[in-house]
């Protein structure tokens, strides 16, 4: 009795542990990529688990195969076995999953999940990209400036004599300068704090999200960029779905759970609404504003012409390539406005010192 409860615990803990520590992207892209390539190779899906299990050396990778391994020997479908790992396996990808096991297109299923995941995170890794650098020059130009107003310009305005009249922005360069020196330890701690706040208030607060989502898909330079990137997820999820003959509903129901957007997600369950009482796609997305007018008329050559899905996945390519193009148009474009920001705020500090200094030494010259 005392051993069943420890395995118990074991277990319990251990899959604590698994969900509070997912594997990469990585180690799902070489899953589903050694999957595929086994299951073309002609071998059953529990074949093709134990061989995976050999050549993989991530502990809770081979946990996740150990447990699939047991449940298909128990007789259940390869996506009821991954859907116990849901940290890990997006629910679109189940259904995927689940329908070419159904269809018996596992090994091409598998391998376009693996080549589209390869994707995903590259374009990932491109945005993160895009801000690191005006991240970092922010960083460090706060750091600057907070140790010039802090500890510079105390020292070098304490020159000029009492009673002198000085310039409207020395003044307001002195009163930020004695501001952040009594509240700094408060600035930190605010610091810190927001965007902890910021996160509790958009995972939990639904009013605080649909404004910040709205404000985010409106920002200068931003938006274009971002709705692309929805496009792109919207082209290439619609195809997948619809070409593992996943029924409209599903698909548009996978898609909404997928998508982080309040305005995009509330779009696409507005379609699957529509579809539910027979209304067709193209009414629902027209004057969409969160769609551009070339997706909507591709959907209504699909919706009239039929089979045409090799054209979601074109237009999937195309916002790709946009994206690229984009996010390498938006990293030329952040530098000039930082440095044009920087030098505002240099410019602003060295005129506070320089202003009374001129006005010293006029006033010193002609007395």
């Amino acid at each position: 009795m005392a051993i069943i409860w420890w395995k118990q615990k074991r277990w319990f803990f251990e899959d604590l542990y698994i969900k509070m520590n997912t594997p990469k992207s990585e180690n799902k892209v070489v899953f589903f990529r050694l999957l595929a390539v086994t299951q073309k190779a002609g071998l059953g899906i529990r074949d093709s688990l134990e061989s995976i299990l050999k050549s993989e050396s991530h502990p809770w990778v081979r946990k996740i195969i150990k447990d699939t391994l047991y449940s298909i020997n128990e007789w259940a479908w390869l996506a009821d076995a991954l859907s116990k790992y849901d940290n890990f396996f997006q629910p679109a990808e189940i259904e995927l999953i689940r329908s070419s096991e159904q269809m018996g297109n596992l090994p091409d299923t598998l391998n376009s999940m693996a080549v589209e995941l390869e994707k995903f995170e590259q374009i990932k890794k491109k945005l993160k990209s895009a801000m690191i650098y005006p991240s970092i020059i922010l960083i460090i130009a706060a750091f600057a400036i907070a140790v010039l107003l802090i500890k510079v310009i105390p020292s070098i305005l304490i020159i000029f004599p009492k009673g002198t009249k000085l310039p409207d922005i020395t003044l307001f360069v002195m009163h930020s300068s004695d501001f952040l020196r009594a509240h700094y330890l408060w600035i930190i701690i605010w610091f810190v704090w927001i965007p902890i706040i910021y996160k509790i208030l958009y995972t939990k607060f639904l009013p605080f999200k649909i404004i910040m989502d709205k404000i985010v898909l409106k920002l200068p330079v931003v938006w274009p960029l971002i709705m692309t990137y929805y496009r792109y997820r919207f082209s290439k999820l619609l195809w997948d779905f619809y070409s593992a003959w996943l029924s409209p509903l599903v698909s548009f129901d996978q898609i909404a759970n997928i998508f982080q957007n309040y305005h995009y997600k509330q779009k696409i369950l507005d379609v699957k609404k529509d579809l539910e009482v027979w209304l067709g796609m193209t009414e629902s997305f027209e004057w969409s504003w969160l769609f551009n007018p070339i997706l909507i008329q591709i959907i209504w050559i699909w919706e009239k012409a039929g089979n045409v899905w090799e054209i979601l996945d074109q237009m999937a390519t195309f916002y790709r390539e946009e994206i690229d193009t984009k996010v390498w148009w938006l990293m030329s474009l952040i530098e000039p406005i930082l440095m044009v920001f920087i030098a505002g705020i240099v410019w602003v500090i060295v005129a506070s010192i320089f202003l009374p200094m001129a006005n010293l030494i006029w006033a010193l010259s002609n007395s």
